[in-house]
């Protein structure tokens, strides 16, 4: 995951430590556990694939559930990289959580979808971010624009994919990456459904074609001090 701007300066300047191999541990049969904290009390813990999360008093970081490659690391069971246009429309997934942030901490619940040119690169992030956000407190995604109170800027408002509505922003990595973060307007929570409306949306907006691959699909938070436990995951039928 690529932290946002809106968090501190520390968590910034650790975006791309973030998503090194290191930071990962295969605990699920099926599924890549994915995590790191930056210091404090913070303790994730997985007991199986629908019942996972991070107890943090002190402490920031992400952990998620991951289908798929990245950064050299692979899920135990997966049918990616595959090319989107190869990729079932009949896709599934869910994920279900609940979130206890501490008073004035920060923490986004969402899905990263990464998507390249290339196959599982080894060395770096994939080019294309989608972020699914389906709640989150005290943050904001990454955006070209802020207005004069430092607010993030959606590209567009009251999309509807999936049978949702999302208000929808565009960043543009100075190395030429790209994150698009999709956010839920009301705020469920909770995704369950076919992953394709995201994807064909950042087709047609030419961020990448049907030749590149879908490298990985996780879900999960970036966090601050709270508890954060999900109760269902699962990503099928790539």
């Amino acid at each position: 995951m690529k932290f946002r701007i809106g968090w501190a300066a520390l968590l910034a300047a650790l975006a791309l430590v973030f998503t090194l191999p290191n930071s990962a541990v295969a605990a699920s049969q099926t599924y890549w556990f994915k995590h790191y904290s930056t210091g404090g009390d913070a303790s994730t813990w997985y007991s199986n694939d629908d019942s996972w999360g991070v107890n943090a008093s002190t402490g920031t970081g992400f952990v998620a559930m991951v289908n798929g490659k990245d950064w050299g690391w692979t899920s135990p069971v997966t049918t990616l990289p595959k090319k989107i246009g190869n990729v079932n429309p009949n896709n599934n997934s869910w994920f279900s959580q609940q979130a206890w942030p501490k008073s004035g901490s920060r923490y986004n619940a969402t899905y990263d979808i990464f998507i390249d040119p290339y196959p599982e690169p080894n060395n770096r992030n994939s080019k294309t971010e989608l972020m699914i956000w389906l709640n989150w407190s005290n943050t904001q995604p990454l955006a070209d624009r802020y207005d004069g109170n430092g607010n993030a800027v959606p590209t567009v408002t009251n999309v509807s994919l999936g049978g949702r509505s999302w208000d929808i922003y565009d960043y543009n990595w100075p190395n030429g990456d790209h994150t698009l973060s999709f956010l839920d307007r009301s705020r469920s929570g909770w995704w369950s459904g076919s992953l394709t409306p995201f994807f064909n949306y950042g087709l047609n907006k030419g961020l990448y074609t049907n030749d590149h691959y879908l490298n990985s699909v996780m879900a999960g938070w970036e966090f601050g001090p709270g508890d954060y436990t999900a109760t269902s995951w699962g990503a099928v039928g790539f």
